[in-house]
C-alpha cells in the first residue's frame, strides 16, 4: 500500500492551531481504513481515496458535534491530551503512549501491514 496523503481544514469562528496528526493507513477484508487514533476516529471505503474522504467527514462531523456540545476539550483530555495554556495550548498524546494504551491501534501495528503519513489539521485553540 502506498503512502498516502490527506488534507482538509476545518472553519472556526475563533483561533486555530494547526497540528500533524499521524494516520493510519490499512486494509482488512477488501475495506480500506484510514485511523486517526490521536482522535480514535476512522474512514473507510473500497479505495484509499474512498477512506481518506471517509474520515475527513468524520473528523468534520466529531469536531461539529463536540464543539457544539462544548465537550471538545473533555475528549481531547479523555484521548491523551494535554490541555495546557494559551501559547501551547493542546499537544497530541505520542504514538508510542498511544500503541500501549489503545488496544486497536496496537492490533494495526503488531499484525496488519499499514502505512503512515501526517493529516494537517487546524483544531480551535479555543473553544
Amino acid at each position: 500500500m502506498q503512502e498516502a496523503k490527506l488534507s482538509g481544514e476545518f472553519q472556526f469562528g475563533g483561533k486555530t492551531l494547526a497540528v500533524n496528526l499521524k494516520v493510519v493507513f490499512f486494509e482488512e477484508e477488501h475495506i480500506f481504513y484510514a485511523y486517526l487514533p490521536t482522535l480514535d476516529l476512522t474512514g473507510y471505503g473500497n479505495t484509499d481515496n474512498e477512506a481518506r474522504e471517509s474520515l475527513k467527514i468524520v473528523l468534520d462531523e466529531f469536531l461539529r458535534y463536540t464543539l457544539n456540545k462544548n465537550t471538545f476539550f473533555i475528549e481531547l483530555q479523555r484521548l491523551g491530551w494535554k490541555i495546557k495554556n494559551k501559547k501551547k495550548p493542546m499537544t497530541p498524546p505520542q504514538m508510542s503512549d498511544l500503541i500501549n494504551s489503545n488496544e486497536q491501534l496496537r492490533e494495526i501495528i503488531n499484525h496488519k501491514q499499514y502505512t503512515t503519513s501526517n493529516y494537517p489539521v487546524n483544531l480551535p485553540a479555543f473553544a
